[in-house]
């Protein structure tokens, strides 16, 4: 896995996960110190409620390298998949909804995350590999327990504009490599396409 992630870096001149990331966390860190943060939150944009994350095969791939995959034993990676698995099944989130439109192929479902740990012991993901939408999500307010949550979209923008060139190459690289045929994906979804093609 490892090896894999830092040869997708190399070939397509790609910075790290975390440097690709830390407009989005400085921005957290700030708002932290003027306590306006996640900590006293029940998690409304992690459940079913609000959460609808479609995340890129770079951004499965650096999740899987942030929980240290490689670390796992048969037992540990066999509760992971049953994990992904049930988030999937609960929220039926392989199943396809017709819409009426052709080439749908980005269409969002709500499910609660499965690296959701409920209320205040918040995300179980690293900031280093969280979803970029996860970390640009952020509350306005202090302990407004999710009233006031949104995006910040000039940010994520301006980080998409920075890193979309060498991305889209290696979202391009890692589709081929692993034969994956989506673009984004839900993330027990992808989490579990990647791991097949990688495990395999």
């Amino acid at each position: 896995m490892t090896g894999y992630l830092n040869s997708i870096y190399a070939d397509n001149n790609l910075p790290s996960s975390l440097l690709r990331r830390s407009e989005l966390v400085r921005e957290m860190q700030e708002l932290e110190g003027k306590t306006i943060h996640c900590f006293t939150c029940p998690g409304t944009c992690c459940t079913q409620a609000a959460n609808s994350m479609l995340i890129t095969p770079i951004e499965a791939l650096e999740i899987l390298a942030g929980l240290n995959i490689e670390s796992f034993d048969e037992y540990a990676l066999q509760s992971l998949k049953d994990r992904l698995n049930e988030t999937i099944k609960s929220y039926r989130l392989n199943v396809e909804i017709y819409t009426g439109k052709k080439n749908v192929s980005e269409f969002r479902k709500t499910y609660t995350c499965p690296f959701f740990n409920n209320g205040a012991l918040g995300c179980g993901l690293s900031r280093s590999s969280k979803p970029y939408g996860c970390l640009g999500f952020n509350p306005k307010t202090s302990e407004d327990n999710g009233k006031s949550c949104s995006s910040n979209t000039a940010l994520l923008e301006n980080r998409e504009n920075e890193f979309i060139k060498t991305e889209d190459s290696a979202n391009a690289q890692i589709r081929k490599d692993l034969g994956l045929y989506w673009t984004k994906q839900n993330i027990p979804q992808a989490l579990l396409d990647v791991l097949e093609k990688i495990k395999n």
